[in-house]
Order: C-alpha cells, then structure tokens, then sequence
C-alpha cells in the first residue's frame, strides 16, 4: 500500500464559496500573499473543487513538460470550447497531436517572417490616428488602439486580402462580446446554458464570425488558390505521407483560436509596453534612438528586429512582468505527484506564470522594469514561461514576438506616448492580464519632441 504524501499547507477557505471572493476581490494580491504565507506550492478552492497552486520552475516543468501525458487542459479552457471548438487550445489527445503536426510548419519562424509585411500594412490606420491625435491633442485609449491594430495584423497574417474593411468591421464588433462572454463563463462556478440575452447575443456574434470564415474558405477551396497567407499554409498542410490536411469546420476552430491567441493576447502585451515606457522616459528615448538608427524612414523588416536588442529586452521585460495567458490550467487525467505533492485522478493544478516570473529567488527587484537584466546575463530562462513550455507551448510564440516588436517599432520610431500620472497601477486577471483602468496617453510625434 502506497503512503499518502502530506497536504501542503493553503490559506483557510470559506466553507461553500472556498477562496472565490478573495479571488474575485484581488486574484493576484491574494495568490502573492498565500505564497508569501504557504510557500511556492499551495492548495486553494474554487467553490469546493480544490486547485493545487505551482509557482515554482521545477514543479512547473514537472506538469508541463515531464509528466504532461498524466494532465488534460483544465476546466477554464475546456469552457472555452463553445466558442473556439476544438483547436489547438482546446484540443486533446489524437486531435492535438494531428492538428499539431500539420501546423507546425506554417509557424515556423522563416514561414512567419514572409508576412511580416502584412503586419506592417495593418499598421497603417493606427499610424494615421496618432498623426491627428498629435495634431490635436487629443488623448488616445492606448488599450483600444491595441486591440484594433493587432485584429487588423492577425486577420491579414490569417487572411492576406481576402476580408475586406466591411468584414473586418464585423470582426471588430463581435469579437470583444464574445470573448468577453467566455471569460464570464469561465468563472462562473455553476455551467447553466440558459437562453437567456446573453447567450443569444453570444450565438449570433459566433455565427456573424462563421459566415466570414466559411466564405473565405468557400472561396479558397473553389478557386484552388491557396494564397501566400496563413489560411493558404494551413489549407496545403498535409500529413508526413502526403494525406490527411484540415477540414473546413477543423479550420474554422483553428482560425478562431488564432484569432483569439493572436489578437488580445498582443494587444495586452503592447498596452503594457508602452505604460512601462511612459513610466521610463530615460529606457524610452533609448529605445527610440535604437529604432531610428536601424530604421531610418524605411519600412522594417523582420530581419530588422533582430538588430534592436533594447527593444527586445523591453518586450521581453513587458512580458515577464505582464504575462497575458498569466496562468495555465491542467487536469490530472491519472493520479501523479507534483513537487511531492498527491494529485488524484480528475485532480486540478494551476501553474501560476505571474509568480513564477515575479519570484525574488530568480529575478532580482522582481517588481521593477529592468529590461537590462535581457542584455546583460541576468535572465533565468527556467523561470521565464509566458507562453508555456513542452510540447503545448504556444504555437504562435514567434508570430506574436515579431508582431509586437514591428508594430511598437514602428510607433516608437514616429510617436511619444506619454501616460500622464503613470496610468493605473492595478491589475486585473481575467483570462488575460489587463490594466485595471483605461491606459490614456498623450501623443507628440517625434519632429515636435526633438524642436
């Protein structure tokens, strides 16, 4: 007979609600206090299902990359089905593994960087908006501008030409609701789907996304052009004997699950730059000055992005800090130990990426913007997971890198974004990390700053 390994031990909960309120109240001041209490590896409740907290690099490569074949995603991501169906976000097993190898080489850094152009395109209407805000003085919704640009990139790397300004229009608008109502669902305890405003809003911001995919597929698939974009890849993609290649509703997941992967997750990231450097002036003008001497007035490449280190170490930085998938859910499929830990069967773990990124054991002043410690040795790489680690590691890692980093080029080459009063300082975790109040900044285009 097996000896039961001790229970860690984690903050008292409340007896129905567990640690829902506190959750709800202040996630992360509550998971950095119990692990300033309870240490790196602690139990929590939601509701009355218990969650094993990792906030520690060893435990969390034991889930995700050692003993991954013992987990499943968790029960927030298995919520997000509904809308994403089975991509690779939500998708198990044989499901996985086959979607995953067929894609694999459409991500592939030299596939990715030939699209670096269409990103820089999208860019434009945002370019188009500072210059008048820096004529007029107005204030801009740096968040707002975020979400628009990176919608625009994702959908031309996804789509190239193919959604004209009246679709995109439409995905502009049902998207937000729609991610939203997932992220309502996901901390909802009980899983009632009830046809309620809602829901029924729900179902038709869902089915306005659909015609659009479906068309272009429809289109794609009829005209036998597979197109130099993403869609193009995906739809020549086969498997190692030639066979196989993904179904149009097996598409239609996928591309929504890029969608959402590529767009507010990006979005989040750039937000969160550009506060840390209106709050840095001094890092700022050195940025600055690195993308002007690269760039010139020309248009940058993806190659060019590798020639800007300081902008780097701040993405970097920014996404150390600021991880936007800040947590990764996992479900024990069969009874394992983690960091000497028992989890049963069904058992729910949750590795923690904002401790683990804000631990002082391996990042010195682990609350500071030191975007230095990426040019000079003192990055700790093991504890650094912003999108995962194993064989589930994000697949767009380097489209969403080389999207951030060419569209802030392009803004820090041409424009100051200067937060008054530093911005909002909380923050909210929700299925993504965000500032907990609008992010408004002040546009001076770079001839004004310089006279």
């Amino acid at each position: 007979m097996t000896a039961t390994l001790p229970r860690p031990a984690g903050p008292r909960p409340h007896s129905l609600l567990g640690h829902l309120p506190e959750l709800r109240r202040d996630a992360l001041g509550f998971l950095r206090h119990a692990r300033a209490a309870y240490g790196d590896v602690f139990p929590i409740r939601f509701g009355r299902n218990e969650v094993l907290v990792v906030a520690e690099p060893a435990a969390a490569r034991e889930v995700l990359v050692t003993k991954a074949a013992s987990f499943r995603k968790g029960r927030g991501i298995q919520k997000m089905e509904p809308f994403l169906g089975s991509g690779l976000l939500t998708a198990e097993g044989e499901t996985w593994r086959s979607h995953r190898r067929l894609m694999q080489p459409a991500f592939h850094r030299a596939a990715l960087e030939g699209m670096a152009g269409d990103i820089v395109g999208a860019v434009a209407p945002l370019m188009a908006r500072l210059e008048e805000a820096a004529r007029s003085g107005a204030e801009v919704d740096v968040g707002s501008e975020m979400l628009h640009v990176t919608l625009r990139a994702v959908a031309a790397v996804l789509f190239g030409t193919a959604l004209d300004d009246r679709e995109l229009a439409v995905v502009e608008r049902e998207l937000p609701p729609l991610l939203e109502r997932t992220s309502a669902r996901i901390r909802s305890l009980v899983d009632w789907d009830l046809p309620t405003p809602a829901r029924r809003r729900e179902q038709a911001a869902g089915e306005a996304l659909d015609a659009i995919v479906h068309r272009i597929l429809r289109e794609r698939r009829a005209s036998g052009e597979r197109g130099g974009d993403l869609l193009g890849m995906l739809l020549a993609a086969r498997d190692e004997d030639g066979r196989g290649g993904l179904t149009d509703a097996e598409l239609r997941d996928e591309v929504m699950t890029l969608f959402l992967a590529g767009h507010e997750t990006t979005a989040t990231l750039l937000t969160f730059l550009f506060l840390s450097l209106s709050r840095h002036p001094e890092v700022r003008a050195g940025v600055q000055a690195e993308v002007r001497a690269a760039l010139g007035d020309r248009t940058p490449t993806a190659a060019d992005l590798r020639g800007l280190p300081l902008l780097n170490a701040c993405i970097q930085e920014t996404l150390r800090l600021y991880p936007p998938a800040w947590l990764v859910p996992r479900q024990a499929t069969a009874p394992v130990t983690v960091a000497g830990v028992d989890v049963p069967q069904g058992g729910n773990v949750s590795v923690n990426i904002f401790l683990i990124q804000r631990n002082a054991r391996y990042w010195p002043q682990p609350d500071a913007f030191r975007p230095e410690r990426w040019l000079d040795g003192g990055r700790t790489p093991e504890a650094f997971l912003p999108f995962g680690a194993g064989a589930r590691m994000c697949i767009g890692n380097h489209l969403a890198l080389m999207e951030a980093g060419l569209i802030a080029a392009l803004v820090l080459r041409d424009f100051d974004l200067e937060v008054p009063g530093g911005g909002p300082t909380g923050l909210v975790a929700g299925v993504t990390l965000k500032p907990d109040g609008a992010v408004r900044g002040r546009v001076r285009a770079v001839s004004a700053v310089q006279e």
